[in-house]
C-alpha cells in the first residue's frame, strides 16, 4: 500500500509539472521563433531589456563553447526562474547590443522515463502551439562525454524548410552515472544564424 501511494505521489507530481511546462512555456497563438517565451527571454530581444551592462557581465557563465563566437550568460542570474533549474542565453560575441540568438531552459530529472513523458507533453504542447515545418526524432551519444556511452533523446522542430536549422529543440541528456555529469531535460530555442553555429562550429576549438 505504502509502495502505491508513492508511485501515485510521484505520478501527480509529474503531471503537475507537465502542466506547467505546457501552459507557461510558450505563448498561446505564436507562430514566429521570436514569439517564444522561455522564462520570459526571447529571440530577438536585446539581454539590456533584462538587467545592466554590469549584471549581464556578472552573469557570464564559466564554461563556455570551445569556439568562443558565441558567450553564455546565465539567465537565474538576471531574472527569478519559475519553471526552469538553469536558463542558458546565447549572444554573439562582441555584440554591444546584446542581441539574444539562442536560449535553453534546463531542468534536472533522474529516470528516463520521467523525462520522456515530461518530453511527450511538452512536444503535444508545441505541436498545438506552432506550424512546423518539419521535426526529426533522434538518438545520438553526447559530446559532452567521451567515453560515449551518454545518450541524448530528443525531437528537433523545425519552423522552415531545409536547410535551415531555426528550430525548438527537446532533448533528454541521459547521462551516465560514470560521467558525473546531472542528467536533464533541454528546451531550445535557435535562430538560423546560432543553429548553424551549434552544428558546425560550437564545439571546434
Amino acid at each position: 500500500m505504502r509502495k502505491e501511494n508513492v508511485l501515485m505521489c510521484k505520478n501527480i507530481k509529474l503531471i503537475l509539472l507537465s502542466i506547467i511546462f505546457s501552459f507557461l512555456t510558450f505563448e498561446i497563438q505564436a507562430d514566429k521563433i521570436e514569439e517564444v517565451d522561455l522564462e520570459g527571454f526571447s529571440i530577438g530581444k536585446s539581454l539590456l531589456e533584462y538587467a545592466s551592462l554590469d549584471e549581464i557581465n556578472l552573469s557570464k557563465a564559466s564554461k563556455q563553447y570551445p569556439n568562443e563566437k558565441y558567450t553564455i550568460y546565465k539567465g537565474e542570474k538576471i531574472v527569478n526562474l519559475k519553471i526552469y533549474d538553469l536558463v542558458n542565453i546565447n549572444i554573439k560575441k562582441n555584440d554591444k547590443k546584446f542581441i539574444i540568438r539562442g536560449i535553453a531552459g534546463i531542468k534536472y530529472y533522474n529516470t528516463l522515463d520521467e523525462c520522456n513523458n515530461l518530453k511527450r507533453e511538452i512536444q503535444n504542447s508545441l505541436e498545438k502551439t506552432f506550424k512546423f515545418d518539419s521535426k526529426d526524432i533522434t538518438k545520438f551519444a553526447s559530446n559532452q562525454d567521451e567515453t560515449g556511452k551518454s545518450m541524448v533523446y530528443g525531437i528537433q522542430n523545425y519552423f522552415k524548410p531545409y536547410p535551415s536549422n531555426e528550430a525548438i529543440m527537446v532533448n533528454c541528456y541521459h547521462f551516465t552515472k560514470e560521467s558525473k555529469i546531472k542528467r536533464n531535460l533541454k528546451v531550445s530555442v535557435a535562430s538560423e544564424e546560432f543553429a548553424y553555429y551549434i552544428i558546425n562550429e560550437a564545439f571546434k576549438k
